[in-house]
């Protein structure tokens, strides 16, 4: 179901992309420089999707059983991947103003989010032998950047890059952690 989510959700990333037909010379590349946005942030939603879709099949791997909790928080963790073309669409026409970054922040955090969450049921019903889940650092990062997209929309577009150096430290750490807990 996952995968399937998944190919939806980049397709439909695509097909926002357009650029009318019978163009020649320079209406071609006028038209090609308008849908520059729209290539950019399909690419960065289309980046975001992967992630996540590697980041849910990790998650689920290890999930002994799956109670109704856990199930909830997948399939709003599926509903929130098949959403992202929406806030996609709005930052590459809004990007400059809050909605478009804030929108995109909120949903992207909130399905980073939903994720750590899932991750941490499966912890649990797997007894002591299995880690905590490492900090969710994304979550943190883009639903703090629905806050700056109030002030400085392009900044909190910027801000998202930090989710990257603290998510890796969040794994590390959570690795120091684990090792130390071990017999």
């Amino acid at each position: 179901m996952t995968d399937g989510v998944v190919a939806i959700a980049m397709t439909l990333l695509v097909l926002d992309i357009d650029v009318p037909e019978g163009l020649r010379g320079q209406a071609l590349v006028d038209a090609l420089d308008d849908v520059q946005g729209q290539v950019g942030t399909f690419l960065l939603s289309a980046v975001v999707i992967a992630l996540f879709w590697r980041a849910h099949h990790l998650v689920l791997r290890d999930a002994e059983w799956i109670n109704g909790s856990l199930f909830w928080c997948n399939v709003a963790f599926l509903a929130l991947v098949s959403l992202i073309p929406f806030p996609t669409r709005v930052l590459a026409d809004y990007g400059q103003q809050p909605l478009g970054p804030g929108l995109y922040g909120a949903v992207i955090g909130t399905a980073a989010l939903v994720l750590y969450l899932m991750a941490v049921l499966v912890a649990r019903g797997s007894g002591p032998r299995r880690p905590s889940p490492p900090f969710p650092a994304q979550a943190c990062v883009f639903l703090l950047s629905v806050g700056i997209a109030q002030y400085a929309p392009m900044a909190a577009v910027y801000s998202w890059t930090a989710s990257v150096p603290l998510s890796v430290l969040a794994h590390r750490r959570a690795g120091r952690r684990s090792r130390a807990s071990r017999p």
